[in-house]
């Protein structure tokens, strides 16, 4: 048997804004990544007729699942969902580790999804986390070449900048 099963340790998620902004890896605030596929539902109808019957499948959808701390800080996740709450955000993730380069044995996706604001705050004497289930616009692209190159990013006195 060629490869190895996936073993999920260090791995890598990267946002960004579509067409604006810079990839930001989100990698040190994840519990939890995984993308979801569901099935679409099932369309049945029944006429009077002996062989009038009908069924069809919807279309699968996927989206980008993440568990992740609160971390409010200008570079944390939650402070970026809560922000871009509603915007459009393209993804890259490599499930395999952030050092390996996908491949056709270590895949990894890319995508777009819609961003949803995480929940704040949680259980007393715990450290609050978020579960947001983020809708892929279209299903996503399984990469088995390297990802586009990684944007830096700088914070200085609260702000933004792309590092040259």
């Amino acid at each position: 048997m060629a490869g190895s099963p996936l073993f999920m340790q260090d791995v890598q998620l990267n946002l960004k804004l579509t067409g604006v902004g810079t990839r930001v890896e989100y990698n040190c605030d994840l519990t939890t990544a995984e993308i979801i596929a569901e099935p679409g539902d099932e369309v049945s109808v029944s006429t009077l007729c002996a062989t009038g019957s009908f069924s069809s499948i919807g279309k699968t959808t996927y989206a980008l699942h993440i568990v992740a701390l609160q971390r409010w800080a200008a570079d944390g996740l939650a402070n970026f969902l809560w922000d871009n709450d509603g915007a459009l955000a393209d993804f890259q993730y490599q499930a395999h580790g952030s050092a390996i380069v996908p491949s056709a044995t270590q895949p990894g996706m890319s995508g777009q999804v819609r961003l949803i604001a995480p929940t704040y705050g949680g259980e007393s004497g715990q450290y609050a986390e978020l579960d947001v289930t983020l809708p892929c616009s279209t299903k996503p692209t399984k990469l088995v070449a390297a990802f586009p190159a990684l944007d830096a990013r700088v914070l200085e006195e609260g702000s933004e900048t792309e590092a040259a």
